[in-house]
């Protein structure tokens, strides 16, 4: 019998496993060839880089990748602003902040403490080539986000 508190999944990784039929074996099967994922929605061509890197003591995302995208160069200057717990980052002409002379992006301090970003935290960083700007997530809001869709699959799928 299911109790109350179980009725729910608790986490994306829960509601994933939720999924399963309930008699099915939690164990590999054994295939003659490679397994192919069923595509839930047809594939969209974005035009967003995605990246995961970490950030360090001095608020350096390690990977320049997103950087280099854009076309942002060292000492381009750009706004950094705090929208909920995600980062946004523009270049603006007369931008307060700037990408460092090795080219990484310095998330500083202030906006660091209000997105509670610690050393070492693994960050989802989007890079949007329409739009010129950057944004970086941490790892919650990403695990948020996507249990928020395996929710609206779950309810799509239930009528």
């Amino acid at each position: 019998m299911m109790r109350a508190k179980d009725a729910e999944p608790q986490s994306i990784e829960d509601h994933i496993l939720s999924t399963r039929s309930p008699g099915a074996p939690q164990t590999r099967q054994q295939t003659k060839s490679l397994p192919t994922a069923t595509l839930l929605e047809p594939a969209q061509s974005g035009t967003l880089y995605f990246v995961v890197t970490t950030i360090d003591s001095r608020g350096r995302l390690a990977d320049r990748s997103p950087l280099r995208v854009l076309g942002w160069t060292p000492d381009c200057t750009i706004t950094i602003t705090a929208l909920g717990r995600a980062v946004i980052v523009v270049t603006r002409s007369a931008g307060p902040d700037a990408v460092t002379r090795q080219g990484h992006l310095r998330l500083p301090a202030p906006i660091r403490h209000v997105c509670r970003l610690n050393t070492g935290a693994r960050l989802l960083v989007a890079a949007s080539l329409d739009r010129d700007l950057l944004a970086v997530y941490p790892g919650s809001s990403v695990e948020a986000s996507l249990l928020a869709y395996h929710e609206t699959l779950r309810h799509r799928d239930a009528r």
